[in-house]
């Protein structure tokens, strides 16, 4: 017969080590490639030490000259806050009672419920892999009220319907736990509730986070190449050492132009990025430039089934959440996500996972993770970004006139 205390142990020795393999392999490329580790872990954050140029004590003398002086590596230390990223989900009383005799029956609901939320999972922890740990999913420009009010956006790439947010005005909250209907991606439309909206109007510039999400997301690659003098309590200026390596385009993207930047990169970073990541539609102008000069077109298989482009044997990897317009040459080895733990069940005191809600016939079960993405080689990552879009034929027909 099921009861509570069964559940409790399916999802302690069944459910956990699924959810575990499903969320280290599947969320994207650039994810699977970074090590997960808690080796630096002291405490409530990871100290991660970093080094950067050369050790100056190599010289050459003449004979019985005099040695060279020592000159140990610079070095530096990250320290890394540990941000904290849950997973919720409910089960009702109704539901555990009506299937005490049939076992099947919370097994379906079980997994439609863990399915969700690892869907979820991956997409937020994949965005936030493109984020800088802010939070800020996308800001007003247009509202429309009515039965299903919605809401223009500046970018809607952040979005998924069923997300719950919180819009803020001037830094203050506005209204909190909106539920999102449906996400227009090309119109960069989202649509809500009405009930949840009624009260309020919004206006261009208020700003949308994932729900109690504000200033608290983990510190995604953005973060590296942010324009905070700062990386994880490491000052830029005093150490311009640790920076990334930048350049801005400012044209179509050549293939002549990623090999240029792809030298200079390597050459900074002492080692060859093995990871070039970007948007989808930063990827087709990188195709559509292999067609143009009639180049081969090479495919990658990478782990966790991803299929790719290559450039020059590295994977060019397109990512749903990178910018449009730039292109990231990774050195992967480097990244990483430091962690207290991999995904384990908040327990209570006696051992539970399963809770009932206050005053509610619900129980509810969390998954918890510690962790934060770091480079701890910052300078072997670099941005090509300023790519601009091509002039197509049409385009160029109306600039210079031809057909009129």
């Amino acid at each position: 017969m099921l009861s509570v205390e069964s559940i409790d142990s399916v999802l302690k020795s069944y459910y956990l080590d699924a959810i575990c393999t499903s969320l280290n392999t599947g969320v994207s490329p650039l994810y699977q490639a970074i090590e997960k580790t808690a080796a630096e872990i002291r405490g409530k954050e990871a100290v991660v030490p970093t080094m950067f140029g050369l050790c100056g004590g190599l010289g050459t003398t003449e004979e019985a000259g005099e040695l060279p002086d020592a000159g140990e590596c610079m070095r530096a230390a990250f320290s890394v806050p540990l941000k904290n990223i849950y997973g919720v989900i409910d089960i009702t009383d109704k539901a555990i009672r009506a299937s005490r005799d049939n076992a099947s029956g919370i097994v379906g609901i079980l997994n439609n419920e863990i399915r969700a939320m690892v869907r979820s999972a991956r997409f937020n922890l994949n965005r936030m892999l493109w984020m800088d740990g802010k939070g800020l999913l996308a800001t007003v420009t247009e509202f429309k009220s009515g039965s299903m009010p919605e809401v223009t956006v500046d970018d809607a790439r952040m979005m998924a319907g069923g997300m719950k947010i919180d819009i803020y005005r001037s830094g203050s909250i506005l209204v909190s736990g909106i539920r999102v209907y449906d996400v227009d991606h090309v119109n960069n439309k989202f649509i809500a509730k009405y009930e949840e909206l009624a009260s309020v109007t919004l206006t261009s510039g208020d700003q949308i986070y994932v729900q109690k999400s504000k200033g608290s997301e983990v510190n995604g690659i953005p973060y590296l190449f942010s324009s905070d003098n700062a990386y994880f309590g490491i000052g830029k200026a005093a150490n311009p050492g640790i920076k990334p390596t930048a350049k801005s385009l400012g044209d179509v993207l050549t293939v002549d132009a990623m090999q240029e930047f792809f030298d200079i990169s390597s050459l900074r970073a002492g080692s060859d990025p093995d990871m070039i990541v970007c948007s989808p539609k930063t990827r087709r102008q990188y195709l559509k430039q292999l067609e143009l000069n009639r180049r081969n077109i090479d495919y990658l298989n990478l782990d966790g089934g991803f299929k790719t482009l290559s450039f020059n044997g590295i994977p060019v990897v397109g990512e749903r959440f990178a910018p449009d317009g730039e292109m990231y040459f990774l050195n992967t080895p480097t990244l990483k996500l430091v962690e207290l733990n991999d995904w384990e069940w908040l327990e209570g005191e006696n051992g539970s996972i399963l809770s009932q809600l206050d005053r509610k016939a619900v129980y509810t079960a969390t998954l918890v993770k510690y962790a934060n993405f770091v480079a701890v080689s910052p300078r072997a990552q670099a941005r090509l970004y300023g790519i601009t879009d091509p002039v197509t034929e049409t385009e160029e027909s109306t600039e210079t006139g031809a057909g009129v």
